[in-house]
């Protein structure tokens, strides 16, 4: 069997990036193109034409992935991994063989419009500088309005609430100097659900911006266990 085949054709992978932004994920998906993967960059919640609020875009998710070929993994980037426990949730089990959620938001403890705010802003600090250039142009796209709806709709939406109802596999990722989401936070998505959790040294809560061939790593290293055994 080729390294990234399984029985019944090409592995697929999924990934939903974060809040209106889409072209910061890009390099990601493509070094898992690169490695014989399938990988599909979905679009990003907020952005025109694609439902701001989270639990639409899951459902909608979920009803593309419960009516196509199976999925053997799904990855969530930040609110998109709140988007992403809402469809696999719904999903029937056979179609989806792993959960992977990263910088998963939003814990408990950041549930209020001003205390995200400050949590975002600690974390663009500690941000390349050459983020905000690369995002802001998905942003102005996206307009403050839908930018707005993602937020509201990041406020109420629980993931530890969701993933009782996953069958699939987790893996939850955290970067170690994410100041969004807290590491306890992470690390309780996953010992709860009898998840896996794994930690980047040095990543930020923008991971896996500009690291797209240790992304590419940890997604083959999650394929390689859970999918082609």
């Amino acid at each position: 069997m080729a390294p990234h085949q399984r029985r019944g054709g090409s592995i697929c992978v999924l990934i939903v990036p974060g809040a209106a932004v889409r072209r910061y994920a890009r390099p990601a998906a493509e070094s898992l193109t690169g490695r014989g993967i399938d990988a599909r960059l979905l679009p990003a919640p907020g952005e025109p034409g694609i439902p701001a609020d989270l639990r639409g875009y899951g459902a909608q998710l979920a009803r593309q992935i419960s009516t196509a070929a199976p999925v053997d993994l799904l990855i969530g980037l930040s609110v998109g991994a709140q988007a992403a426990a809402v469809a696999a949730a719904a999903v029937p089990p056979a179609q989806l063989g792993r959960l992977m959620l990263v910088s998963p938001t939003v814990d408990p403890s950041a549930r209020t419009t001003s205390r995200l705010l400050g949590r975002w802003l600690a974390g663009g600090r500690l941000e390349r500088p050459r983020l905000l250039p690369e995002q802001a142009p998905d942003w102005r796209r996206a307009g403050p309005r839908r930018l707005a709806r993602v937020a509201r709709s990041a406020l109420a939406v629980r993931i530890e609430d969701l993933l009782p109802e996953v069958s699939a596999g987790l893996t939850v990722v955290h970067g170690e100097r994410d100041v969004i989401t807290p590491h306890a936070y992470a690390a309780r998505l996953a010992t709860d659900h009898c998840g896996r959790l794994i930690l980047v040294p040095r990543a930020t809560h923008s991971w896996p911006y500009a690291d797209a061939d240790r992304f590419a790593d940890t997604v083959e290293a999650v394929l390689r266990e859970d999918v082609l055994g």
